[in-house]
């Protein structure tokens, strides 16, 4: 998709908290009465969300003021601005820090003192070879894996200081997009995505079926609800573990490879997916990707790995220019250089 000139202000470029139809109106994607009378017919279908502007993309497709591949050219144009701008801020106060962390399994240095800040309302990708401890990390974040040595904090909490019930209530700031999707195989579409609200809501099931349907709706799946897994193509199944992953309304979003698997088409709509996820969220989000160097267009910052040690961390528009031969051997994909896999 090409990208078109846009009006672009510098606090819009930074990535501010305007909703999601106030950026296409100061982008020129669409008209000031367009979108009022698109969120005119949202509070009519949506009733409950009332001024939210969550769906106003979709609403405004669907009144045919603008296509669904000029809104996500629109979404993409002010995200590749905000990811210039990030070069300018990437000293943010981050979310998530690991400090000094150490992993030892099996004997194995996994991660040998690693420091990592994740960016907060930031889209950061890890990247690096197989094994090289990128999902190990994840683990960390969510203080399903205490690190050997070192400290791992989300926001103020020190995850090794903190009570299991301590513990519980700031794994609820997160939400997490396995890599095979782990959708129950016995459970439709709807109930999959309906599974972590029954478990850790007391919601009515009306309450949960708007919620479930608004996220079915946002990742394209709505119709698809009674479907089981093992009739969703690989792209539908990302999407619909996308949709569960959301339906909780998390603070951070951590993705384990989201297009492992799928084919370079599928793969470039999940990332525009993903592109319009944050936009419309504003979700901190950390993916974890072999899609390189694809993935440098869709995150603002990147961190690579490469034996257990951070080799780069930084805006995604540097990484290309950086001179290490092995982060220059892992985008280019060249055979020949230090690392040897054959």
């Amino acid at each position: 998709m090409t990208e078109q000139a846009i009006y672009m202000d510098p606090a819009l470029a930074r990535g501010t908290t305007l909703s999601l139809g106030r950026q296409l109106v100061a982008n020129g994607c669409v008209t000031e009465s367009q979108l009022d009378r698109a969120l005119r017919k949202q509070n009519n279908d949506h009733p409950a969300a009332g001024n939210n502007e969550h769906l106003v993309g979709r609403t405004l497709v669907d009144l045919g003021y603008i296509s669904q591949s000029a809104l996500l050219d629109c979404l993409f144009s002010q995200f590749s601005r905000e990811r210039e701008a990030y070069r300018a801020d990437a000293g943010e106060t981050p979310i998530i820090r690991l400090e000094q962390v150490v992993k030892i399994l099996d004997g194995r240095r996994v991660l040998d003192a690693i420091d990592i800040a994740i960016p907060a309302k930031r889209v950061t990708a890890i990247i690096g070879m197989s094994g090289g401890g990128k999902s190990v990390i994840l683990k960390h974040m969510v203080g399903l894996m205490r690190p050997t040595e070192g400290e791992v904090r989300v926001g103020e909490h020190l995850l090794g200081a903190l009570s299991p019930r301590q513990l519980a209530k700031v794994r609820g700031r997160f939400s997490f997009l396995f890599q095979g999707g782990a959708l129950f195989d016995s459970l439709n579409v709807y109930d999959n995505v309906a599974f972590p609200l029954r478990e850790k809501t007391d919601w009515s099931e009306s309450v949960i079926h708007d919620r479930v349907m608004r996220c079915l709706e946002e990742v394209n799946l709505f119709g698809m609800e009674r479907k089981f897994p093992d009739e969703l193509s690989g792209g539908m199944m990302k999407r619909a573990a996308l949709a569960r992953a959301l339906v909780t309304d998390p603070e951070i979003l951590l993705l384990d490879e989201p297009t492992a698997g799928l084919d370079p088409i599928i793969e470039n709509a999940i990332h525009y997916l993903i592109c319009d996820t944050y936009m419309r969220t504003r979700y901190t989000m950390v993916v974890i990707s072999h899609a390189v160097p694809e993935i440098f267009r869709w995150c603002h910052h990147v961190i690579a790995l490469h034996k257990g040690k951070v080799l780069f961390s930084g805006p995604s528009t540097e990484i290309g220019q950086s001179r290490n031969p092995v982060i220059r051997q892992f985008i280019s994909g060249d055979i020949d250089g230090p690392i040897q896999v054959i």
